[in-house]
């Protein structure tokens, strides 16, 4: 086998071995964006109770105990 020739047989070897390590890096980083992406969707739906919760006990809060109109001093 020439120089040439082995030169270029372990260029087509390095780009495969990258292309195939590129591949699997990305494929890691889907199976990680999937992950998070079901987690954050989690997070909004546990925020939105939370936030319907907060807004409902500031709205007994508010008619038990109104705020007094303090525009005048």
């Amino acid at each position: 086998m020439s120089k040439k020739t082995e030169v270029m047989e372990e260029v087509k070897t390095n780009h495969t071995t990258e292309l195939i390590d590129t591949k699997a890096k990305a494929k890691e980083a889907i199976d990680t964006l999937r992950v998070q992406l079901r987690e954050h969707l989690q997070q909004v739906e546990h925020h939105r109770t939370m936030a319907t919760k907060a807004q409902g006990a500031l709205e007994v809060l508010l008619q038990l105990y109104p705020e007094e109109d303090n525009s005048e001093g």
